[in-house]
């Protein structure tokens, strides 16, 4: 049973990750890092195109396994009357479902234009997808744009822009505040630590009331861990991956011992319930939801049912500080226009219109950061519904913290064992048995490389 729960939160994992490039260094100052370091100032916003009187109607196709977007698409339109998007929904974010997709939809002569995707390496490229950079080097609404330093050049293969990050999704920590309260406990500040986080979820827990400090939410031992790993000068990049981006660094002494303090907040002090003891307790802790629980991990994907349906209340917290620095666990979403496509010209409006303002204020209102800088954006963080009574200094301070996931430009990352560690952290299983298969990870990518001539 437990390996079917843990079978369920990987899929969900891969559902959610949209599997994405560009790292930070521990000191923000890699060649690789997509974070930037612009300080917000008033920029000038994206002046959409003028609309032409008479258009012949174009319906562009979609490929995404994300049915939350009605809205933005329904935007687009009232901007362009004569485009309607039309998504086609997958149920599996992995590659090799996307790309036979696409397969069939060309075959059966009705070729999409648009999909998201993970892993770029798998696509061939220029067999599948239309290089971007002609696009945007003619977009004159583009120029009036300010994005983090090496936004788009996160993206790039072999000297080709063949995606675009097109949402930018923080992850957070979330809080109970009436367990909170009930516990005698304060809201920490934005700038709380590690051991302050560790604390609080043990004082929280009373296994009587059926109360813990932490959900049983395999994100803990995947986007928490992996986040720590890097704030505490362990790993270079989140994922594990080093600092050229070629090779895991989980099997390392110092990062297993994160992974083993992860662990232990299950195997010692009791906080994280586990596998086993989840399935007893009715499944009540397996949902941060069900307010039996102090802190989650969430992103946008559970903002909005927190919004609407919590029977308690709720706030966001950024990642904790480690020994060198603060991260957080931030995921570009890569979206790319497939070299088939017949609707070219309208298929960039769309890939265009993610950066104007209309459509970055709908993402900030549905949980993800504004990835165009502007004094605008980040006052609009205050006024959103989304975020009205919220901590808001928290969610402008994680739209510009460190670090972003890679994923899309690393040969067979899917394969990276990066996801397995929620394994031993709720099974109290040996943590050096991960080192087994990230050394082979780390000699097939390689080997990948080499292939490729890279």
């Amino acid at each position: 049973m437990q390996r079917k729960r843990f079978g369920m939160a990987l899929i969900g994992v891969l559902l959610i990750l949209s599997l994405v490039v560009a790292a930070c260094s521990k000191n923000n100052t890699t060649a690789t890092n997509t974070n930037g370091t612009a300080t917000e100032e008033s920029s000038p916003v994206s002046t959409p195109e003028p609309v032409e009187e008479h258009h012949d109607p174009v319906t562009l196709h979609l490929i995404t396994w994300n049915n939350t977007y009605g809205d933005l698409y329904a935007k687009f339109h009232e901007r362009y009357p004569w485009i309607t998007i039309e998504p086609i929904i997958i149920a599996s974010a992995v590659d090799k479902d996307i790309i036979e997709k696409i397969t069939a939809l060309e075959a059966a002569g009705t070729p999409a234009d648009l999909i998201w995707l993970s892993d770029l390496s798998q696509y061939g490229t220029g067999n599948l997808l239309e290089d971007l950079k002609p696009y945007i080097d003619s977009d004159e609404s583009l120029k009036n744009v300010k994005l983090p330093d090496g936004f788009f050049q996160s993206m790039e293969t072999d000297g080709k822009q063949y995606a675009v990050p097109f949402v930018d999704v923080p992850t957070w920590v979330l809080i109970n505040k009436d367990l909170m309260a009930k516990y005698g406990l304060e809201m920490p500040g934005n700038d709380w630590t590690y051991d302050k986080f560790r604390e609080m979820a043990k004082a929280a827990t009373d296994p009587v009331a059926g109360e813990y400090g932490l959900t049983n939410n395999a994100l803990f031992g995947i986007f928490f861990l992996n986040a720590m790993a890097v704030a505490n000068g362990h790993a270079p990049n989140l994922s594990y991956m080093d600092e050229k981006l070629e090779q895991s660094v989980l099997n390392k002494p110092e990062v297993l011992a994160d992974v083993t303090w992860v662990q232990e907040l299950m195997t010692k002090d009791g906080s994280l319930p586990g596998w086993v003891k989840g399935a007893k307790l009715g499944e009540s802790v397996n949902s941060f939801m069900n307010g039996k629980t102090l802190f989650d991990i969430g992103g946008d994907w559970v903002l909005e049912g927190l919004r609407k349906d919590a029977k308690f209340e709720w706030d966001v917290l950024p990642y904790p500080k480690g020994k060198v620095s603060q991260v957080t666990h931030r995921i570009f979403g890569p979206i790319a226009m497939l070299a088939g496509s017949k609707n070219k010209d309208a298929a960039w409006k769309w890939i265009s219109f993610q950066f104007e303002t209309e459509a970055q204020k709908w993402k900030v209102d549905h949980g993800s950061n504004a990835s165009v800088i502007s004094e605008e954006l980040t006052n609009y963080i205050s006024e959103s519904p989304m975020w009205k009574g919220k901590n808001t200094e928290a969610v402008k301070l994680t739209k510009d913290m460190c670090c972003i996931a890679p994923g899309p430009t690393i040969p067979a990352f899917g394969e990276n064992p990066w996801l397995t560690t929620a394994a031993p952290i709720f099974n109290g299983t040996d943590v050096n048995a991960l080192i087994a298969p990230v050394e082979a990870w780390n000699k097939k990518t390689m080997e990948l490389r080499k292939a490729a001539g890279k």
